[in-house]
């Protein structure tokens, strides 16, 4: 063999193993292909790199600033909520957005900011979509959506059609950074991460939706670890709201004379054995101290999960039939 048939062969031999080597390093030992990022992933790598938000789109959105919000992840989009990431700081934060369909350009509709409970915490290990069914799968958001098919439904996009707003938190994180289960704290200085992303998120969606959304009617409401986010958001932003109903939590009563004139209706379960009903019954004396007249229903004997009383979750003789009549009422 002359020796430019042997370079030849050489160089055909190294172009091959290099081919094998990337091959093998696409599809793993075992000749299957490694799960790439998910869209959730690339989306937050994506972030990262601060990619300018005039480049963004967001879908579905016809008479909305778009460009304002993260684009919706593909695939993600569940009984009408479409899945997005919202980042600031360094930090980022998975939300969930609800839009009234179809979106009628000459009305304004009232927002609801939905804190889920600790369980429903997304998991590093889980793909993005699982992390979305993880919490749309709780009855107490699919309630919220034209979808919903309850036993006792109380059919509210049909009868308040509105936007609906559920950032979902990572695990370890907490609305408020104090113990879940001590009721009645002294509020933090600083708001918890995905708290101060959340006000930041809400702000960006009110921008966004401007036309669409009425500032007069932001709602708040939140069950456990989210009644605890609910109470510490009205007494850090008490003129944002014009409602809140905090389920099975806790706020600081100290600072109960800057919502005193905030409607509140808050709910407990007087036996309680994860957030000790203490936490919503020293926030209601407080307010009432101060002059305010908040509502109050303690479900004698019940545990930690009232919420699904309170939205008509179940057909129950406990069932807080007025609960959404009074919320949508609410106007600052």
């Amino acid at each position: 063999m002359s020796k430019r048939t042997k370079t030849i062969v050489l160089i055909v031999l190294a172009l091959a193993c290099l081919m094998s080597a990337t091959l093998y390093s696409l599809r793993g030992p075992l000749g299957l292909r490694r799960s790439v990022a998910s869209p959730l992933a690339i989306q937050s790598h994506r972030d990262e790199q601060q990619e300018p938000l005039t480049s963004r789109r967001l879908t579905p959105a016809p008479t909305a600033s778009a460009s304002l919000l993260s684009p919706a992840l593909p695939g993600l989009n569940y009984l009408g909520f479409t899945a997005h990431i919202f980042s600031q700081g360094g930090n980022s934060l998975v939300y969930y957005l609800y839009v009234p369909q179809p979106l009628n350009p000459q009305q304004r509709y009232p927002l609801v900011l939905l804190l889920h409970g600790g369980g429903e915490r997304s998991l590093p290990y889980y793909t993005a979509a699982q992390n979305e069914q993880l919490l749309l799968n709780q009855s107490y958001v699919r309630v919220w959506s034209s979808d919903y098919q309850g036993p006792a439904n109380p059919h509210i996009q049909q009868r308040w059609p509105c936007f609906v707003l559920v950032p979902q938190m990572k695990q370890g994180q907490q609305w408020v950074n104090v113990p879940i289960n001590g009721g009645s704290y002294h509020q933090p200085a600083q708001p918890s991460i995905p708290l101060q992303l959340t006000k930041a998120l809400l702000d960006r969606v009110l921008q966004a939706y401007a036309n669409n959304i009425d500032r007069t009617r932001l709602y708040v409401t939140g069950l456990s670890n989210g009644g605890y986010g609910t109470w510490d958001a009205i007494e850090r932003w008490p003129d944002l709201f014009a409602a809140a109903a905090p389920i099975a939590g806790a706020g600081d009563p100290s600072l109960a004379a800057r919502i005193k004139d905030l409607p509140i209706w808050a709910f407990h379960g007087s036996a309680d054995p994860v957030v000790p009903v203490s936490g919503s019954r020293d926030m209601i004396a407080a307010l009432r101290a101060v002059g305010g007249h908040p509502r109050y229903t303690e479900f004698a004997g019940a545990g930690h999960g009232v919420w699904g009383y309170v939205y008509s979750l179940e057909n129950s003789p406990l069932r807080v039939s007025d609960f959404f009549p009074w919320l949508f009422s609410q106007h600052r």
